[in-house]
C-alpha cells in the first residue's frame, strides 16, 4: 500500500551511484522546458541532487532566483560547491521534503523535477504540493524514467535478472507496482489545467549507451548498485544470493566491454500549466 501524503518511505539507493549518475546530468535534460523559461523567473528544482541541472537552469532564468531542494544534505553540499565553482550566484539549495516544501503559496513561476516522481510512494501528493507553490500562470517540467522496459544488447539470462532486480527495488521503495507513471493524469489530478507529454530513449545519466566509453560507464554504474544498497537489499529480501550477484557482476563487466553493446530505456517528459 502507498503511504499517506506527507510520509516518505526509506529510499533504498546508493549515494555513490546517485552521485555518479546524477552529477553527469546537465541542463540539456530540461531542454523540453527551456523554451518556456525566461529571464527573471523564480524557479524551484525539486529533488535536485548534486545540482548539475539546477545550476544550468539558474543561468537560463538569471537574474531570477532558483532554489534547489533535496532531502539529502550530502547531495546539496556538492550542489553548493558546484555553484561556487561555476560562479553562479542566483541559486541556493535547501534541505526539504517534496511533500512539505517550506515556501509560500504562489511564490514560484516554474518548477522542475527530474527522476523523482518515479521513486515516490505518492507522486500525486508531491505534485499537489508543487502546484501549491506556483503562480496562476506557472508551470512544471517533469522528467520521468518510471518505465521498467530496457533495451540491452547483447543480453542474457543474467542481465535480464539484473534488470528485474532493479524493478523489484523500485516496487520495494515505493510500495506500489513498478509501472510507467501516467504523467498527464497525475498532472490533471494535481490541478494543472493544461498538459503535454513526450518520450525518448535514454539512460539514467543521459543519452543511450552506444559507444565503448558509454557502455563501460553504464556497466560501472550498475556495479555500484549491485555491490551497494541494491545488492544487499536483494540478498536480504531473498531475490538473489551473493553468488548469483557475483555472476551478474561478471556478466555486466563482459557486457560493458562487448564491441557492439547498446543500452537504453524509455524516458518521459511532461509539462503542466496552472492555467
Amino acid at each position: 500500500m502507498s503511504d499517506p501524503p506527507g510520509v516518505e518511505r526509506p529510499y533504498q539507493i546508493d549515494d555513490e551511484w546517485s552521485e555518479a549518475v546524477f552529477a553527469r546530468r546537465t541542463g540539456k535534460v530540461g531542454a523540453f522546458l527551456t523554451p518556456y523559461l525566461r529571464a527573471g523567473m523564480r524557479l524551484i528544482d525539486c529533488g535536485c541532487g548534486p545540482g548539475s541541472i539546477t545550476v544550468d537552469l539558474a543561468q537560463i532564468v538569471a537574474p531570477g532566483e532558483v532554489i534547489g531542494v533535496d532531502r539529502r544534505a550530502g547531495a546539496l553540499m556538492h550542489a553548493r560547491m558546484l555553484a561556487r565553482e561555476r560562479g553562479i550566484a542566483n541559486v541556493t539549495f535547501e534541505v526539504a521534503s517534496i511533500y512539505q516544501l517550506p515556501f509560500a503559496d504562489g511564490s514560484f513561476d516554474a518548477a522542475f523535477t527530474c527522476a523523482v516522481l518515479q521513486h515516490l510512494a505518492t507522486p500525486l501528493a508531491a505534485l499537489k504540493e508543487i502546484r501549491r507553490l506556483l503562480k496562476p500562470d506557472g508551470m512544471i517540467g517533469i522528467v520521468d524514467g518510471s518505465s521498467t522496459t530496457t533495451f540491452r544488447y547483447p543480453t542474457s539470462s543474467l542481465l535480464k535478472a539484473w534488470d528485474g532486480l532493479r524493478a523489484l527495488q523500485r516496487a520495494y521503495n515505493t510500495g506500489r507496482p513498478s509501472e510507467t507513471l501516467q504523467l498527464r493524469t497525475l498532472l490533471r489530478e494535481a490541478g494543472f489545467a493544461r498538459t503535454h507529454a513526450s518520450g525518448t530513449l535514454a539512460t539514467e545519466a543521459g543519452p543511450p549507451a552506444g559507444s565503448p566509453e558509454d557502455t563501460r560507464s553504464a556497466a560501472r554504474n550498475d556495479l555500484i548498485r549491485l555491490r551497494g544498497v541494491l545488492g544487499e537489499l536483494a540478498i536480504g529480501q531473498g531475490w538473489a544470493t551473493r553468488d548469483e550477484l557475483e555472476e551478474i557482476a561478471k556478466a555486466l563487466i563482459a557486457w560493458g566491454e562487448a564491441p557492439d553493446a547498446f543500452y537504453a530505456r524509455p524516458s518521459f517528459t511532461a509539462i503542466g500549466w496552472v492555467a
